[in-house]
């Protein structure tokens, strides 16, 4: 077996590993309850479609209007007092402090091979 083959098996081996962590499961978690909140996910998918319209004005150069922005922002602060909307932020930057904590890893054992 070749160094690429090995590190491809080694990085599924990984990716099942990190599959089967809490952090990854509450991740999981988080994102079916919100795709089961109809009322969230409306307000995710309007969030989005305003987002883009404000970005493609910009992208313009045009400023968007005030009932444009305040809409934007209501949207959003609905949004973020979801429950559900939390606990997805919350899951998430978990997964991301585990994922940091793994490239931290990766890096060191590159850093150890360097020195072998």
């Amino acid at each position: 077996m070749d160094t690429r083959e090995r590190i491809f098996e080694k990085a599924e081996e990984l990716g099942r590993v990190i599959s089967q962590t809490p952090e990854y499961a509450y991740l999981q978690a988080a994102h079916r309850d919100i795709g089961d909140d109809r009322e969230v996910t409306e307000q995710l998918n309007k969030l989005r479609e305003l987002q883009d319209a404000l970005l493609e004005l910009v992208g313009k150069g045009e400023q968007p209007d005030a009932e444009q922005e305040q809409e934007f922002a209501e949207l959003q602060e609905r949004i973020q007092a979801s429950s559900r909307y939390q606990s997805l932020i919350s899951s998430q930057e978990n997964f991301d402090r585990l994922m940091e904590r793994v490239h931290r890893a990766i890096g060191n054992g590159i850093r150890k091979g360097e020195e072998s």
